[in-house]
C-alpha cells in the first residue's frame, strides 16, 4: 500500500469514528432530554396531586370577584399548616358542598365560594347586611344584598367549620340555606391563589 492510500485510508477510518461518535452523542443527549422531560412529568403530577391544582369557575355565584370561565389555581396544601381564614376564596370537594345531603357531581363542577366567619366567630345577618362579633362588615367584594335565606341568626360558629358564601349573594347557594350549612374543614380541597385566565386578568386572588 502507497503512503497516499495509507494516508486515505486511515482519513476514512478517522471519518467513520467521528460519525460513530456523533451518532453516540446524539444519542446520549436524547437519552438525557428524555430523562429529563420524564422527570419533569413526574414532578408535575406530584405538585399536581399534592400541592396545587387548577379549576375552571363555573356560573355566576363569585361575580364580580371571579366570572364564568375564568382558570384557577387551587393551593392544596393551605389549610394543611394555618387554619382556613376569613375571606379566603376556598374550592370545595366536588360533592362536598352539602352537609345535610351529600349529593354526587355528575358535571364534576368545583364549588367556589368566600369565607365569612371562621370557629368562635358570631355570625348575623339583617336588614342585607352582615355582622360579625358585633360589626357590620363592610364587604366591598359583595354585589346585591345578604339576606339570611333560612338559617337562624345569630350564629356561634363551632371548631373545624367554616361560613361560605359567594360574592353574589341574589343567585349564590351557600352557607346561609339549611340544606348547605356550615362546611367542614375535610371538605375543603384547598385555597384559591392565583387566577391565571384570562391573561389580562392575571393576578393573585383576595
Amino acid at each position: 500500500m502507497s503512503e497516499f492510500e495509507k494516508q486515505q485510508h486511515d482519513n476514512i477510518n478517522d471519518s467513520n469514528a467521528k460519525i460513530e461518535n456523533k451518532k453516540k452523542n446524539i444519542k446520549r443527549e436524547l437519552l438525557e432530554w428524555a430523562a429529563t422531560i420524564l422527570v419533569a412529568l413526574l414532578i408535575s403530577l406530584l405538585i399536581r396531586g399534592f400541592l396545587i391544582e387548577h379549576t375552571v369557575v363555573e356560573g355566576p355565584s363569585m361575580e364580580d370577584t371571579l366570572l364564568s370561565g375564568q382558570h384557577l389555581i387551587v393551593y392544596k396544601l393551605g389549610y394543611f399548616f394555618s387554619p382556613p381564614e376569613r375571606e379566603d376564596i376556598i374550592v370545595l370537594k366536588r360533592g362536598g358542598l352539602f352537609n345535610n345531603i351529600i349529593l354526587p357531581d355528575p358535571k364534576g363542577v368545583d364549588y367556589i365560594k368566600r369565607i365569612i366567619a371562621v370557629p368562635g366567630d358570631t355570625l348575623d345577618i339583617k336588614a342585607g347586611s352582615v355582622y360579625l362579633n358585633g360589626k357590620k362588615l363592610n364587604e366591598t367584594f359583595v354585589k346585591g344584598e345578604t339576606f339570611g335565606q333560612g338559617m337562624e341568626y345569630p350564629m356561634k360558629i363551632p371548631p373545624k367549620k367554616v361560613f361560605v358564601m359567594g360574592d353574589n349573594r341574589d343567585v349564590s347557594y351557600d352557607s346561609r340555606y339549611p340544606e348547605v350549612g356550615l362546611i367542614d374543614y375535610s371538605k375543603i380541597k384547598g385555597k384559591a391563589v392565583l387566577r391565571v385566565f384570562p391573561f389580562k386578568k392575571i393576578g393573585i386572588l383576595h
